[in-house]
């Protein structure tokens, strides 16, 4: 049975390609010709990724074509020593219906199934699910400056980041756009910790400076490295709303989706029983 799976999959590149060219051959561009197959230029500008240099598009069309010359060959000395068995006929129409199928449902989800969400609903799924949601790391809201060392502005970037005034702020961030390596103020949303400690030489228990501190200062030969920690929340924890509030949103979305298409399926099964469309023996 490996065999005659690994058939269908040599074949259905090829059943597809055929279906699809809808255009005259005699107007495209032949490149490449063998086992009764005619590879198109257009069919390989298709595939080429956008972007690349005319040395990687040159390297990549030539992989294309090696491979479609390949399976083509491979195709052909499957069908010349293997008969196409009821087996092989079966999984080409298994795989042409659940195709089919799998098109029809997203034309009719696109068409029929309303995909707005409010916040209310994401917010009474996040309460009543809390547990799904617990946090792996710790998180943590604040400001993150990395300054050189000698920085003659070093002193006043150090008294103004500690304070929270809207004033102090907005010198803070004229005084770090120009003169620090990394700023990063997300006192309004909630960071890894782990991301931020990426960018300090300096190991530390984690744990016990966010019960203990709100800021930590750290300095090598080249930096000074500055924390504000304004919130935060330890690892084993649920995740704030806010942090998961785009997966809470999908998870409905997809919820609904499947209630949506069993709902369909029911409907049809009924209606086609209504009409007689079903016969069972």
């Amino acid at each position: 049975m490996k065999g005659f799976v690994c058939i269908l999959l040599m074949s259905i590149p090829l059943f597809l390609q055929e279906c699809q060219r809808n255009q005259s051959d005699s107007n495209r561009t032949p490149v490449v010709a063998t086992a009764g197959h005619i590879l198109y230029l257009d069919e390989i500008q298709a595939a080429m990724p956008l972007y690349l240099s005319k040395e990687d598009s040159i390297r990549a069309a030539e992989a294309f074509i090696d491979q479609w010359i390949k399976q083509n060959l491979l195709y052909e000395a499957a069908e010349k020593n293997l008969q196409e068995s009821s087996d092989i006929q079966k999984m080409v129409e298994d795989y042409r219906q659940a195709l089919m199928v799998y098109e029809y449902q997203e034309q009719v989800l696109l068409e029929k199934l309303k995909t707005e969400v409010s916040d209310q609903d994401i917010a009474d799924y996040y309460e009543a699910n809390k547990q799904r949601f617990l946090s792996s790391r710790n998180l943590i809201k604040g400001i993150f400056i990395k300054v050189p060392v000698h920085s003659s502005n070093l002193k006043s970037i150090k008294n103004l980041y500690r304070k929270k005034d809207e004033a102090s702020l907005e010198q803070l961030d004229l005084l770090c756009l120009q003169h620090a390596e990394i700023y990063e103020n997300f006192s309004s949303d909630w960071m890894s910790f782990d991301d931020v400690m990426d960018h300090i030489p300096s190991k530390i228990d984690q744990s016990k400076l966010l019960k203990s501190k709100d800021f930590l200062e750290v300095e090598d030969e080249h930096y000074c490295y500055l924390l504000r920690i304004d919130e935060y929340l330890l690892s084993g924890n649920p995740e704030p709303l806010e942090f998961v509030n785009h997966r809470i949103k999908n998870i409905i979305i997809n919820s609904h989706k499947t209630s949506f298409l069993h709902q369909l399926e029911d409907e049809m099964k009924t209606e086609a029983e209504k009409k007689g469309q079903i016969r069972y023996y």
